[in-house]
This record gives structure tokens, sequence and C-alpha cells, in this order.
């Protein structure tokens, strides 16, 4: 495929009038799911969290999650209450008694209402979580510093373990893989550019995922969260048609395992077919490279066929699937493992 390598010296063209510009279109799409005026159904406004035992927490403002470690003797484990996706999300762990452990992670989802535990374990304990209820979602090869990692599942609710599209979802894989014709040798239009993003524009990456997501996993409509993850280890990239920008995708890093998990993939609907988000994708990848991580991976809309289709023509692995692991559009989406050691 055509690789784009000069992104980073195409700053885009009079920024302060574009902002302001981009503002004030803004200020009229009013499209995504906290620029109405009325109340959403996620009920964001106070919200109210079980940490532990005798530990709770009234949140006030939107929220979508919450990070907490807890240390015991046989056990460490952070873990993420994914408020707004209904599921407590293990990030890290440590564990010689994963009965201990398990029975807590239980616990706290019960206790919040959470029907959907989601862990990553390694290959010398994966069967301990499936010994203990877990089920099998896919492998996300070469997660761990280039081992993989199990993607394991509890449910608790009938509804949230069970899709009703996932043969569908699986004929659409299928396909892709079976019937999908190589990937045409396409040239960047010369009207699109291909830059690095970074604070300045903030105000551009708005604007797309406003147009594209009407609800999202994590709060990408909101400035003030595209400038804090751009602090950790996130990067994004953007596509911009003239002064207009039209298409963006970000790389969220993780250092301690080498692995990057490529995300927030939109292009707005008027450029949609068109191959720009494979440029992205590409200049996603030599930024990684760059940076010596070895793999990269996502977890694309299991409906979406031009997303699954994009990596899979950039030589990714499709390695498994995720029951409704998040809410996007405003309902529990399946999403499909694409892994690629770069």
């Amino acid at each position: 495929m055509t690789q784009h390598k000069n992104g980073k010296h195409n700053p885009l063209i009079n920024l302060d009038s574009t902002v302001e510009s981009l503002s004030s279109k803004m200020v009229k799409m009013a499209t995504d799911e906290w620029s109405g005026s009325s109340p959403t159904s996620k009920d964001m406004g106070v919200v109210q969290l079980t940490l532990d035992k005798g530990i709770k927490t009234t949140i006030v403002g939107t929220i979508y999650g919450l990070d907490f470690e807890i240390e015991e003797e046989d056990y460490t484990v952070n873990v993420f209450f994914d408020y707004y996706n209904k599921r407590l999300k293990v990030l890290d762990y440590t564990c010689k008694n994963y009965s201990n452990m398990l029975k807590r992670l239980a616990w706290l989802a019960e206790a919040n209402c959470f029907d959907k535990i989601f862990i990553k374990a390694h290959h010398d304990d994966f069967q301990d979580f499936l010994s203990h209820g877990y089920m099998m979602e896919g492998i996300l090869r070469y997660y761990f510093n280039g081992n993989d990692a199990y993607v394991l599942s509890r449910f608790s609710s009938a509804q949230r373990a069970e899709s009703p599209d996932l043969v569908e979802e699986s004929k659409l894989i299928e396909e892709i893989i079976y019937e999908s014709k190589p990937a045409p040798q396409r040239k960047i239009p010369s009207d699109i550019k291909i830059i690095k993003a970074d604070k300045g524009h903030i105000s551009q990456l708005v604007y797309i995922y406003r147009q594209v997501f009407e609800t999202y996993p994590s709060p990408l409509t909101n400035p003030d969260y595209i400038k804090s993850v751009m602090d950790r280890n996130v990067h994004f990239v953007l596509a911009t048609q003239g002064d207009e920008p039209v298409a963006a995708a970000s790389a969220d890093i993780s250092q301690k395992y080498s692995n990057a998990e490529l995300t927030d993939c939109a292009t707005v609907p008027t450029l949609q077919g068109k191959g720009v988000m494979q440029f992205i994708l590409q200049e996603l990848e030599e930024i990684l490279k760059q940076k010596n991580i070895l793999t990269s991976y996502t977890l694309a809309r299991a409906k979406s066929v031009g997303m699954n289709k994009s990596f899979f023509r950039l030589n990714y692995e499709y390695s498994g699937r995720l029951i409704k692991n998040c809410d996007i559009y405003g309902e529990f989406e399946d999403l499909n493992i694409w892994v690629k050691r770069i």
C-alpha cells in the first residue's frame, strides 16, 4: 500500500481563523449526546459508586469511569469502574489467590450494577480465570511485550452475554478474509494533508468527533478530555482537506507492555469510503515504530464493514470478538479484535 510519511511537515494553514470557524460550526451542529438540552438516559450528572465494602463515593458532574487500585496480601488489582459502559475493566493485576481476587471483582461488579467484567490474562494463568467461570472471547496476540494476552469476561446477565448479531458478524469476517480483493494502490489526494495533531488541533478533533459520534465509550467530544489524554501517551493523527478537518484516529500507547491500541477512528460523512483512514493508520504505525512499540491492535465495531476491511488490508490478524463490550451509537456493540506485530 502507499504509505504517506510527510504528515509531520504539514501544519494547518491559518490555524486561528480555522479554530474560530470550527467553533462557530460546532455550536450549530449540537450532534453529540451532551450538547442537547434534555437529560440523557445515561444518568451521569450525579453518580454513586461502591468502591469497596463500606467505601462509597458520590461524583458530581459527567463521569465515564474511575480508576481504583486494590492491594491485598495475595493479590493486587487495578480496576476501572467503567460507569458509561456498565462494566468493570481490569487494567492490570498480580495474583497468588485467584478465588479471593475474582470474588472481590464479582462483588464490586454486582454492587455497582455492572454486568460485565473484562480482563486480559497471561498465558501462565488464563486457565485460572476459565476455571472460575470466565468466558474466553479472544486472544490479543503479542500484547505483553510480544507475548499473547487472553481476553476473558464474566457476564452476570443473559442480556449482556448474548449477541443477536453474532452469526452475521461472523459471516462478515469470513467474507472479508476469503473474498476481499487486494487493496487498491491508492495515492493520497493532493488536497488531503495528514499531520500529527497536538493541543493546537483539539478544536479540529472535536469538530470531527461531534460529526461522527452521537455517543461513544469515551468523552471524545470534550476538548478537556482530549487534552488530558494527550498528556498520557495518546497520539492523534489528523487529516485535513484544505482548512477543513475531515478524519482522525489515535494510538493509545502502553510503554510497560510495548503495545498500542489504534482507536477513535472517525471520518466525516462526506469522505467516508474514500480511503483517507488508511493513510492515518499508516502514519500512526510509523509513530509506533519510531517509539519501538512491538504490537499494534484495535477493537473494531463488528458491524462496520469498512473498518474491519481496512485493518485486514493493513495485514492485521482477526483474533476474537468481544460481546456487547461498549456503548457506541446508543447501544452495546460487539467489537472485533485485530492485531499486528509491527
